[in-house]
């Protein structure tokens, strides 16, 4: 699957790749900064338990956990499906299927843009009557209907958007797979390249920069390097966390 011009073509392989820390899968989940107790008691309970996909960076017992998009993906479908009082155990298989799902989707689709066409993907759960989870299908949003709701005994259904979920992810993946790479010297990319948070280009000789009157051009020059020098402020801080490290310690 294409993700962007400044990436390789996603597989399944890479999706299950562990190498991000917390604070980026955090990020990239968006549930919030992994430093504040709420998200790291969060993240620390699905992970423990074998919720989500990790690995320990090392062997020491306090090494930090590596995660992958998929974990990301994961990390969002439970914060998504807990939030109404669901337990963790409950919204487990659903996850599971959601993290397959993923996978199939970025083999079946070659770009990314082809997962916001149409209508979403659905995953339609139920609740039997000792309480326990079952997925029920998946289907897209304009061939639901009733029968996929209805189940002799099971009264309590659900309905998970994950195509929404899943595309959001990925889509963000792009910049963090990009990093990365640019860290292991698999590829350099200039200090320029990609855009900001809001979609924006940084290189300032691109139309949308360059075209702007004198007094907004001059302002978004600074709003370009304000950016770069937090993106790479951001970008140190998750490696020297992979390190067991902080922004500010002794070599």
């Amino acid at each position: 699957m294409k993700l962007s011009h400044y990436t390789p073509n996603l597989t399944v392989a890479e999706a299950d790749r562990f190498w991000m820390t917390p604070a980026e899968v955090c990020e990239l989940a968006a549930i919030g900064e992994s430093e504040a107790a709420d998200v790291r008691k969060f993240l620390s309970n699905l992970s423990d338990r074998g919720y989500i996909p990790c690995v320990k960076s090392g062997t020491a017992k306090t090494s930090p956990k590596l995660y992958s998009l998929v974990s990301a993906i994961c990390l969002r479908a439970f914060k998504e499906i807990t939030r109404s009082g669901r337990t963790y155990d409950f919204a487990a298989p659903i996850v599971a299927h959601v993290a397959d799902l993923s996978r199939e989707l970025i083999v079946t689709h070659d770009n990314i843009n082809d997962l916001d066409t149409g209508p979403d993907w659905l995953v339609v759960y139920e609740a039997n009557h000792r309480g326990e989870p079952k997925v029920k299908s998946t289907v897209r949003g304009d061939n639901i209907k009733s029968e996929h709701f209805y189940s002799g005994g099971g009264y309590d259904f659900g309905v998970f958007s994950s195509g929404e979920v899943i595309w959001n992810v990925v889509r963000h993946y792009a910049d963090y797979w990009a990093n990365d790479r640019i860290l292991k010297g698999l590829d350099q990319v200039g200090r320029y390249e990609g855009c900001d948070d809001n979609g924006r280009p940084l290189d300032p000789s691109h139309p949308w920069n360059a075209n702007l009157p004198p007094l907004q051009r001059a302002k978004r020059m600074v709003e370009i390097e304000e950016y770069i020098i937090e993106r790479d402020r951001r970008h140190l801080a998750s490696v020297l966390e992979s390190q067991g490290k902080k922004v500010g310690d002794d070599e």
